[in-house]
């Protein structure tokens, strides 16, 4: 239940947007600000779809970049850890990929960008109906 309540007050005080119609959050990470929206929040069993908008420091969309997303639920006694990667597909001027959740709860999201021989990560916290 702890960690619950935590996943929910560090969702609330991140910056980002959140309703029944999806989720939208914003990191600003090294040379880029990245903005990940997910089609519905809380995210369902099943497929959920985001779609993540990289951009450099003039506001230019990065198109050049390997973008893997990271889905996992934090370790549970007794149970089996859930981690998950997928890569993310550019599409446009952004980046989509689907998350396959199958268990309610918190989850944590990682976007990994590999551009120009660099590593960047933005994470933040979800939750799962």
């Amino acid at each position: 239940m702890k960690i619950l309540v935590a996943a929910f007050l560090l969702l609330f005080l991140t910056e980002g947007t959140a309703d029944s119609r999806g989720l939208k959050v914003r990191r600003n990470i090294r040379d880029y600000q990245v903005e990940a929206t997910i089609d519905r929040y809380p995210l369902v069993l099943g497929d959920n779809h985001i779609e993540i908008d990289i951009r450099d420091g003039s506001g230019m969309s990065v198109t050049g970049a390997k973008v893997l997303v990271n889905y996992y639920m934090p370790p549970m006694p007794r149970m089996v850890p859930m981690n998950y990667k997928t890569e993310a597909r550019l599409k446009s001027d952004k980046y989509e990929a689907k998350m396959n959740i199958i268990m309610a709860g918190p989850w944590y999201i990682k976007i990994i960008i590999k551009h120009q021989d660099k590593i960047s990560t933005a994470k933040f916290n979800v939750d799962a109906q």
